[in-house]
């Protein structure tokens, strides 16, 4: 398993900011985490992750946590409650299982997302919108 701060660099309102990976083939990452700026994981993590940068899930990535963030991309596996500021892109290989709150939801052709969003401007429960696996075209 390595952690290092690679020289990508991850552009919100204050400025960038170096973006943290974690990998390993068989690597299992547990806890609570707080990133102060953004993270790509290609690894299996657990727990509570807040993140106030972007977190990107790699193609090896699955994650089961609950999280908090800026920006997300999942290309790999996701389970859990997401709640995002930004944008949440599911790519064409990610796998999304669980709960969203987010303004901007992208979901790419072939794409997979199995759970509720919901907006996260609204606080009403009007706002909660149920989709099944294989559905790829959602409107807030």
């Amino acid at each position: 398993m390595a952690f290092s701060d690679s020289q990508v660099n991850y552009q919100n309102e204050e400025g960038s900011r170096t973006l943290l990976t974690i990998t390993g083939d068989s690597a299992v990452v547990e806890g609570k985490f707080i990133i102060s700026k953004s993270i790509e994981i290609d690894c299996e993590v657990r727990g509570q992750l807040d993140v106030e940068g972007q977190i990107i899930i790699q193609r090896d990535g699955f994650v089961n946590a609950d999280i908090k963030t800026i920006d997300a991309e999942v290309i790999g596996r996701y389970e859990g409650n997401m709640e995002a500021s930004g944008n949440v892109e599911i790519k064409e290989t990610g796998i999304v299982s669980g709960t969203i709150k987010t303004d901007s939801l992208i979901i790419n052709k072939g794409g997979i997302f199995s759970g509720n969003v919901s907006r996260a401007s609204d606080s009403g429960e009007g706002s909660k919108k149920k989709v099944k696996s294989g559905e790829s075209n959602l409107s807030l």
